[in-house]
């Protein structure tokens, strides 16, 4: 006499649920990195960007960028230097995130 009636038990169903919200919080956190990212490249060819053109006009040239939660300033000054809020971490000279080093 068979007692198993062929279907799922709410075990293997559990399971199954479980797996699928820890796939889905994988991919939740690596397309949220790469939001991200691609917003720190953007910014950072904003900002070579308005690098050159201060370099070529003579004048500082001021950008701002709205993130998030916030919006930051950052000023290009004719002599290749960036002021930029402390918030952006971004090396004066170079340009690149500090946080990178």
């Amino acid at each position: 006499m068979k007692l198993h009636a062929g279907g799922i038990t709410l075990v293997e169903l559990l399971v199954v649920l479980v797996l699928l919200g820890i796939a889905a919080s994988v991919v939740g956190l690596a397309f949220g990195s790469s939001q991200r990212q691609a917003m720190a490249t953007t910014v950072r060819d904003e900002l070579n960007a308005a690098r050159d053109s201060a370099i070529r006009s003579g004048h500082p040239l001021t950008l701002q960028t709205r993130g998030l939660n916030s919006d930051h300033w950052m000023t290009a000054l004719p002599d290749g230097r960036i002021i930029a809020d402390s918030a952006l971490a971004i090396d004066r000279f170079s340009g690149d995130d500090d946080a990178a080093r």
